[in-house]
């Protein structure tokens, strides 16, 4: 099941060496040695006490020791763990290049994952009537307050590049000269 490596011992050490005594007071994560993703069960014989650097640990051993679906697998418990919602006990902190390194790799494979017929909305279409509702939330918000600041100037540049060498026509550079109603303020109650 496991690639017999390094890691492999490693992790295998982990789980002997540092799981949590049944009587102790500190918090603890338990962690299925063989994943239930993995075929493993909820039985005693799979499951171990950890403290959560340790948990981290492991589960991080978990995508060197694992391949194809299963490595996928693995990168998304890894992901998911990394996430504050998670748990609220948590009591250590992730370092921001492994942060980066991990939110990337699942970023591309949830990209791989959900590409053509794997996607929920595969060969399905939006209404007319959510079409209109999509249109009407956008209506009269700029880029930055739909987007956020930070791909605005991104935005801006992409659908500058895509008029490069087009030419408006004559009724559009009609429209364009017509002064626009001014916006409503909003109000504050």
């Amino acid at each position: 099941m496991f690639l017999q490596n390094d890691h492999c011992l490693e992790y295998y050490r982990i789980i002997k060496e540092r799981s949590v005594p049944l009587n102790s007071d500190v918090y603890y994560e338990t962690h299925h040695i063989i994943p239930k993703s993995l075929g493993g069960t909820d039985n005693s014989d799979n499951l171990v006490r950890l403290l959560p650097q340790d948990h981290y640990i492991v589960h991080q051993l978990l995508t060197k020791i694992t391949t194809g679906e299963d490595n996928t697998k693995m990168w998304c418990a890894l992901w998911r763990m990394m996430n504050p919602q998670s748990y609220q006990q948590r009591d250590f902190t992730i370092d921001p290049a492994d942060y980066a390194a991990v939110r990337t790799k699942f970023a591309v494979l949830q990209s791989f994952r959900m590409k053509g017929s794997n996607n929920p909305f595969y060969g399905r279409k939006h209404s007319e009537e959510t079409k209109q509702k999509m249109r009407l939330a956008k209506k009269g918000k700029t880029l930055k307050e739909l987007y956020g600041a930070e791909r605005e100037a991104e935005m801006l540049e992409n659908r500058r590049k895509a008029r490069l060498g087009k030419k408006h026509t004559e009724e559009s550079k009609a429209r364009m000269r017509k002064p626009k109603p001014p916006r409503a303020k909003p109000t504050s109650s």
